[in-house]
């Protein structure tokens, strides 16, 4: 009999949690443009607030609540268009932008200075005012051009290992 009661006890502290929805999935429960997930959380797209998905009544008291409402109001009196909303991010889907941005910036300042190798151009052109400026106004991300010194540190090294590394595969694709 004991062990009933501490089994009936057990089951009472069990976690009505659900283990198994996703943020996206909570998302398509509600109106559009109400919630959105971004990194495996769900946000409030007006409080601009995480908000517990694995219960439906965490979400639905959110919904429900006065700042919620007034905040509902707020947005939709400013704004006609929900791209104007600042959107909180989540901390992984920063993390990635950020990366792909800096291998975008790393790629690009490569590339350039291959290419001034390549066409025996010196790197000290860079250092040219107008140049620069035009590569500001008309290179995406030409704002993130190094000073020449960065770039003869860091990437200069790299163009002939890296032609060596082609040079390598053609000879091996020729073999074959």
């Amino acid at each position: 009999r004991r062990d009933t009661m501490c089994a009936a006890k057990n089951n009472m502290n069990v976690s009505k949690k659900a283990k198994n929805v996703s943020a996206s999935d909570c998302v398509k429960q509600y109106p559009l443009g109400v919630l959105r997930s971004d990194g495996g959380k769900l946000f409030c797209t007006y409080c601009n607030v995480t908000v517990d998905h694995y219960r439906k009544s965490s979400v639905d008291r959110h919904l429900d609540s006065s700042t919620h409402r007034k905040r509902k109001v707020e947005i939709q009196s400013t704004t006609a268009n929900d791209s104007l909303v600042k959107k909180q991010k989540s901390v992984t889907s920063l993390l990635q932008k950020f990366t792909e941005n800096h291998e975008t910036q790393n790629y690009l300042n490569f590339e350039l200075t291959e290419v001034f190798v390549c066409v025996n151009i010196p790197l000290e052109k860079l250092d040219n005012k107008k140049l620069r400026e035009f590569l500001r106004r008309h290179v995406t991300n030409g704002r993130v051009i190094l000073s020449l010194a960065q770039l003869r540190q860091e990437y200069l090294p790299k163009v002939p290992e890296c032609h060596k590394q082609e040079i390598m595969e053609l000879m091996k694709r020729s073999d074959c």
